[in-house]
């Protein structure tokens, strides 16, 4: 044979002997592993975040009922007051001179009522020996209900009389703190004066926010699941610092703002310590007393494609699956799935990469932190 004709064989023997190897390295490729948890409910307790503000229920206004010259301020601005505590003197001379004239005109009435009586009580009597004619009688009877109508009249007079005099002296109307005075001493205030101070009381706060509609739809769709008795609301300060006091949910508005899709709500919170003043900007934050359970699963095991969250999970002979997912919110390192799981669906944490949906693989339990997850994340 000669050398040429040789070498080719030769060199085709060798073609077919690396093909061949080939074909079995191929064969003989290793079935990757995976790394897998189970998907367990875990307990959760939801939480929500709305802008709010402050505003006490016991903010009074307080107004002067008659006019007059104002004598004297009874408190300083911003002092702590107790109902009944004088805060305004007007000058009560113009209303005792009036108080007295009234107590005369009653007097008056008194004394013209009981001369009525008499006279009527004669008529009656002469009226039956015919002394006196049936219309003079009557007049005698007009004459005395006219005195009883005038001493009435005198009466309500002198109440009023006694109410304005009352009025000169303006009393806190319940315990709170007491705002700037719009007036100084000497001058004049009326009813057409406005507000002359206000009154803050202390327990009696609320936050008021805006809850969104689609909020109260999912707690009236939860099936009794959330009830607003079982919410609880914290109020975070400005400063990011959470109030140590907490409150519950007590009015909803009887209507939807149709320009924001949202409802007004109030919830009630103590403040013992006067922290809080109407006005102030806060967060209302709902939360619920008691978790719900709901199904989880790490963050790190869902992937997100065009077609949304998905995790990747082991089936009964050991192949990978897609599993496409609705997910809702994220509770530490977990997140809960609201569709696409079942309660013990194997998901895949460590080795992701050399999973595709169909192949085999060889699953091993994932411990966070041991040396065999560890060097799956390597090989990520």
């Amino acid at each position: 044979m000669n050398r040429p004709l040789s070498a080719l064989i030769t060199l085709l023997i060798s073609i077919v002997f690396i093909a061949g190897c080939d074909k079995k390295a191929a064969r003989e490729k290793p079935v990757p592993e995976v790394f897998v948890i189970s998907a367990t409910e875990k307990p959760y307790k939801p939480s929500r975040g709305f802008n709010g503000r402050i505003e006490s229920r016991s903010d009074v206004a307080i107004q002067a009922q008659v006019s007059g010259k104002l004598l004297k301020i009874h408190f300083r601005e911003g002092d702590q007051v107790k109902a009944g505590d004088p805060l305004f003197q007007i000058d009560p001379s113009p209303y005792k001179a009036v108080l007295s004239k009234a107590e005369a005109e009653l007097a008056k009435a008194e004394a013209n009522r009981v001369n009525a009586a008499r006279n009527f009580e004669r008529g009656s009597k002469l009226v039956k020996d015919g002394y006196i004619s049936a219309s003079d009688y009557d007049s005698l009877e007009t004459k005395s209900r006219e005195a009883i109508a005038q001493v009435e009249g005198a009466k309500a007079a002198l109440e009023s009389a006694r109410v304005d005099l009352d009025y000169t002296l303006i009393r806190a109307p319940q315990d709170g703190r007491v705002g700037r005075s719009v007036p100084a001493v000497g001058d004049v205030v009326s009813q057409q004066s406005g507000t002359l101070t206000s009154l803050v009381g202390q327990d009696d706060m609320d936050v008021v926010f805006q809850l969104p509609e689609r909020v109260i739809l999912q707690v009236k769709q939860s099936g009794g699941k959330i009830r607003q008795e079982d919410i609880i609301v914290a109020v975070q300060l400005q400063d990011g610092s959470e109030y140590p006091h907490t409150g519950g949910l007590d009015y909803f508005s009887n209507r939807v703002d149709p320009g924001t899709g949202t409802v007004e709500t109030r919830a009630r919170i103590p403040n013992p310590d006067d922290f809080l003043r109407p006005g102030m900007f806060v967060q209302a934050i709902l939360r619920l007393k008691e978790p719900l359970m709901g199904l989880m699963v790490p963050q790190a095991a869902v992937q997100v494609d065009q077609r949304g969250p998905y995790v990747l999970a082991i089936d009964p002979e050991s192949k990978v699956t897609r599993k496409n997912l609705v997910t809702g919110e994220r509770f530490g390192e977990n997140v809960l799935i609201q569709s696409g799981l079942e309660v013990g669906d194997r998901i895949v944490m460590r080795g992701v990469q050399k999973a595709r949906p169909g192949d085999p693989v060889i699953v091993k339990d994932y411990a966070p932190g041991t040396e065999a997850s560890e060097g799956s994340t390597r090989d990520q």
